[in-house]
């Protein structure tokens, strides 16, 4: 169980506030330049060479990628505010013990304690769960 003052979770909350507003302003930033670039091409025609072509698609397929970061890290901050409106923030999903206060200032949306988490990397590395 969870032993975070009221204080500690505005902190926290803060937190994850600031970052939603980050994440979806650079989800909104990707997507109108992806916009503008489809919009230059119709207007410009098909890149010249292969080398355009393949600078094109390497940028497509790092923004493709950091948007489906940023989009991760929205559902995971979601998750976080669900689970402090529901009295669960804090508290690890696997074991129930209290996340500590330090692990939620440098990752506000751990969803398991330190212990749990190694655990749990090292058999998703086993290929299990």
């Amino acid at each position: 169980m969870t032993t975070l003052t009221e204080q500690q979770i505005k902190r926290l909350t803060n937190i994850m506030d600031a970052r939603l507003a980050r994440e979806l302003n650079e989800i909104d930033a990707i997507t109108a330049r992806s916009r503008s670039e489809r919009s230059q091409e119709a207007m410009a025609g098909k890149p010249a060479d292969q080398l355009d072509a393949a600078l094109s698609e390497i940028a497509g397929a790092s923004d493709y990628a950091m948007v489906r970061q940023d989009v991760q890290d929205v559902r995971d901050i979601l998750a976080a505010r669900r689970r402090l409106a529901t009295g669960r923030y804090g508290d690890c999903i696997d074991c129930g013990n209290g996340i500590a206060y330090e692990r939620l200032l440098a990752y506000p949306t751990a969803k398991r304690c330190i212990d749990c988490q190694r655990l749990h990397e090292d058999q998703a590395g086993r290929g299990g769960s």
